[in-house]
């Protein structure tokens, strides 16, 4: 009886053994993941906040790190520049349009543009965008350097300007016009203001601006 009691002891012990084991295998990287992503926001967004309440040239990288609370080698782990930070929204979500591009090359550049919006609408960290749009507001000389980084990040996107030879005068002033559509759309978003009617009408002033002016996918440049 006692030998058959070690066994059973030994049995659940081992079962607790593979249990405990399997737990710490799919739960273990998936909170350190975790972990690190909260960590790189909290690091982004203390970022942006410093740069629009004192300016991007005075804030240091040892003031970002004081202030989130962290040693300037974990920010710098995350953010090896002080540009990574102002690049980070406008990048992502021209990664994004770049990947509904690719997932499906044949959509009509108005389909596009709305499948874009919805997804940013869905997904979007609307502090992040907010804290951006602050930031960009009070550093307007950022900003142009952060599009010209962004634009040689990701060269190469494979949309056509359909049509419209990047000389013309005319169609030059359908691509300012779209991104200036645009331009209003994504500040909507950062300021939690867009709303189904709007999107709806920003997205038939595109489709007006794009028939007129025989432009497309390349009037998607984006703007902070």
């Amino acid at each position: 009886m006692a030998s058959a009691a070690c066994r059973l002891r030994h049995a659940q012990a081992v079962i607790n053994g593979v249990r405990e084991s399997a737990t710490v295998t799919s739960d273990g990287p998936g909170l350190r993941e975790r972990s690190k992503a909260r960590r790189r926001r909290l690091i982004l967004h203390t970022a942006l906040r410093l740069f629009a309440e004192h300016g991007y040239e005075r804030t240091t990288i040892a003031d970002i790190a004081e202030v989130a609370e962290v040693a300037p080698r974990t920010v710098t782990g995350y953010f090896p520049s002080k540009l990574d930070f102002i690049t980070e929204w406008p990048a992502s979500i021209e990664r994004r349009i770049i990947a509904l591009h690719q997932e499906d090359p044949t959509l009509e550049f108005i389909d596009l543009v709305d499948r874009w919006w919805h997804d940013l609408r869905d997904n979007v960290d609307r502090e992040e965008a907010a804290l951006t749009r602050a930031m960009a507001l009070a550093n307007p000389g950022v900003v142009a350097m952060a599009e010209a980084e962004v634009s040689q990040r990701t060269p190469g996107t494979g949309f056509p300007f359909d049509g419209a030879d990047r000389d013309d005068l005319f169609g030059a002033a359908g691509r300012a016009a779209i991104r200036g559509v645009n331009h209003v759309f994504l500040r909507g978003v950062a300021e939690g203001r867009m709303t189904d009617e709007l999107h709806d009408d920003l997205l038939r002033l595109i489709r007006a601006i794009a028939d007129s002016t025989n432009v497309g996918h390349g009037s998607l440049k984006l703007d902070l």
